[in-house]
């Protein structure tokens, strides 16, 4: 499913609105801290070697990281990409990072709450292991240059290597917690079948963004 601009409207633009970008330093989880927060370790190859949490079938597995985010323009609908990081929500890519069948990442992103952070495998505005600090949100009514927002990860295949970022903003808190609960696509795909008018979730947002991690236990 792929979200019209208008659907969305303001309400992606409220949930970064008032959040500024934190930079592009890792930001590592302190001693006790909840194991759910991105963490980040030594440089290797201009990119950082760490991790985040992500969902899989009902469980939660460990995402490692050691390579940097891609993003290339021209985007899908030919409009420029005003991002510092040429990275875009709203416009699929028209080049991807290598050959073949890519798996999809959904980035499960609250908008307009903020959800208890030991539910946010991402928890810090702007940064995330390998993430890109900023997106294009224009396409959607948002800014041109806009923080990347807190939210957590789903996916439906183990595997390693490229993935492709697909976008789904969660509207409110029961909605949020009825994801964290079922930790699955499953659950997210019956909470926006029971949702068509998108009141509560959205559908699926295209993005030109990659990210390349394994999956591993947790």
């Amino acid at each position: 499913m792929r979200i019209p601009r208008l659907l969305l409207g303001t309400a992606l633009a409220t949930a970064v609105a008032a959040c500024s970008d934190s930079g592009t330093m890792p930001t590592q989880a302190s001693p006790g801290s909840d194991t759910a927060m991105a963490r980040s370790h030594n440089a290797v190859d201009g990119a950082e070697f760490g991790f985040t949490d992500g969902w899989l079938a009902g469980q939660t597995v460990r995402f490692s990281y050691h390579k940097p985010f891609f993003c290339r323009t021209p985007v899908e609908d030919g409009l420029p990409v005003g991002s510092t990081t040429g990275c875009e929500a709203g416009s699929d890519g028209t080049v991807d990072p290598r050959p073949g069948q890519i798996p999809t990442l959904y980035v499960m992103t609250p908008m307009g709450f903020r959800p208890d952070a030991s539910t946010l495998h991402c928890p810090v505005v702007g940064h995330c292991i390998n993430h890109p600090s900023t997106l294009d949100l224009s396409r959607l009514f948002g800014a041109s240059n806009a923080p990347l927002p807190a939210h957590s990860h789903i996916i439906e295949v183990r595997s390693g290597n490229w993935w492709e970022l697909e976008v789904i903003g969660v509207k409110d808190l029961a909605t949020w917690n009825a994801i964290v609960a079922g930790k699955s696509l499953e659950t997210v795909r019956a909470l926006q079948a029971a949702d068509p008018g998108a009141v509560h979730i959205t559908p699926d947002i295209a993005t030109n963004t990659y990210l390349f991690f394994s999956v591993r236990p947790h």
